[in-house]
């Protein structure tokens, strides 16, 4: 019998020192002591109900966090699923094919927010057969306004159903509510989540067999961070709509005129609604982290390592003017990768062998963020005494440029200040205390990147690669 001391253990550790991302894994064995509940911050947070059950558990739940001691990290867990079929990168993964490009058919690009690869991944999936139903966040609603807001993971069995599940979301939602239908429905599944939450996915087939039988492929997406609630209304909020009068959003409106990376914001209120540029909403730097979960600092994998394959936005030159946008795509399954190649030939799909190399510099920000900077971010927890989770990365007391480790501490001041100071404007009913509280920081952050390109510049093209991988 597993230790019915693994409850309160990953409670002591991950839960306690802010590590939790809210997936909902440990919620879903049967008798789990554990709920998933949105704190004041607006994140979704595991949490004990019931000490009592822990004599009758017998799920190791160490083993079933992401960020737990004892799980198997993202090398192990695909090393088991991908070392026989593909090849290997120390920043994408396991690869069998690598890809950048759209979808030509239907209305998936149109109605995506980017190349319409996710929901046509998905979509391919039901109509070959080779799943009944695919698992993905839409709203709550489900109805034709895709901006409604809360989303949560649904089932959906058509293309209409799948359709309304293709935007992004950056939004908090959790897994265990819907990873139980799995369990109670039978069929085929394919399932859409981040790195942290396919991981989770991976973690619980390993404890479940009916789970590991029903999951048939998992769909991961390209991920920065996962944002709490409070970015929604943050945007909706500087956008003339209060928090007690928002109703919806679209995070990334296409606009014909401008790059992909030039998007726009939709909110909706109770008196109206509005669309504004996103670069001139406070708190969208995407590399400044407002608003992020403390977990997704200590998250090392960008391109959902563990999944069959994963999907993002193709940053490169020689895609990002297309307004229309453009999908990078991995593949590590080969039933998924030969959906792709048959339908590029049926033209159905528009996509270039992109090459992993091609891959890893379409997310070169995150990657050195994640996968390097981790070091120092983990050394900085270590040395305050606090518990800190096991990754593939030492923590390291140095970077480079030495200016970068700055840059670091920034963002976790500015991580931290976006949640406390708008709660405490939402209490107040007014959102000027919060933006005066993140704009001297966020000017500091910022000026600190000015400073770091102006030294590239100096320093000639022979040091631009040295300074560029640090």
């Amino acid at each position: 019998m597993i230790s019915n001391q693994s409850p309160q253990a990953l409670n002591d550790t991950v839960v306690a020192n802010g590590y939790c991302v809210g997936c909902g894994a440990c919620a879903v064995p049967e008798q789990s002591p554990f709920k998933i509940v949105m704190d004041d911050y607006g994140q979704y947070q595991s949490t004990l109900k019931d000490p009592s059950v822990f004599a009758t558990t017998q799920n190791d739940y160490e083993k079933l966090c992401p960020f737990g001691s004892g799980a198997p990290n993202e090398d192990e867990i695909a090393n088991q699923h991908f070392s026989e079929s593909c090849e290997h990168n120390n920043q994408v993964g396991y690869y069998n094919g690598v890809f950048a490009g759209h979808v030509t058919e239907g209305k998936f690009r149109e109605q995506g927010s980017s190349g319409g690869m996710g929901t046509w991944v998905l979509n391919e999936l039901l109509e070959k057969r080779l799943v009944d139903y695919v698992v993905h966040v839409k709203s709550e609603k489900a109805d034709q306004d895709l901006s409604n807001i809360p989303f949560k993971y649904q089932v959906s069995e058509t293309l209409e159903e799948t359709q309304q599940g293709g935007k992004s979301r950056y939004y908090p939602i959790e897994l265990s509510e819907v990873l139980k239908i799995i369990r109670s429905q039978p069929g085929r599944y394919a399932i859409v989540g981040l790195p942290c939450f396919i991981k989770s996915v991976r973690l619980l087939q390993a404890q479940d067999p009916i789970l590991a039988e029903r999951i048939q492929y998992c769909v991961g997406l390209v991920c920065g961070h996962l944002k709490s609630a409070h970015y929604a209304q943050s945007l909706a909020w500087q956008m003339g709509i209060a928090p007690q009068e928002f109703e919806s959003i679209d995070f990334r409106v296409k606009d014909p005129a401008q790059p992909a990376n030039r998007y726009s914001t939709y909110a909706k209120g109770s008196y109206g609604e509005k669309v504004v540029p996103t670069n001139q909403l406070i708190g969208t730097d995407w590399g400044a982290g407002a608003f992020k979960y403390k977990a997704c600092d200590f998250c090392d994998d960008v391109f959902a390592e563990t999944a069959d394959v994963v999907l993002g936005d193709a940053w490169l030159p020689e895609y990002v003017q297309d307004s229309h946008g453009t999908n990078v795509v991995v593949t590590r399954n080969q039933h998924i990768r030969q959906l792709i190649v048959n339908a590029r030939t049926e033209g159905r799909l528009e996509m270039d062998d992109l090459g992993v190399e091609k891959a890893v510099q379409s997310q070169d920000a995150g990657l050195r963020h994640r996968k390097v900077a981790i070091g120092y971010r983990l050394y900085c927890e270590k040395i305050s005494g606090t518990w800190v989770p096991t990754k593939r990365a030492d923590p390291a007391n140095k970077l480079k440029p030495r200016y970068e480790m700055k840059r670091q501490r920034l963002r976790t001041e500015l991580r931290s200040l976006s949640h406390k100071s708008f709660l405490s404007a939402k209490r107040n009913g007014d959102i000027t205390s919060y933006l005066d509280a993140l704009k001297p920081v966020y000017s500091r952050y910022s000026s600190q990147g000015r400073s770091f390109f102006r030294r590239v510049l100096s320093f000639g093209k022979r040091k631009i690669k040295g300074c560029f991988q640090f």
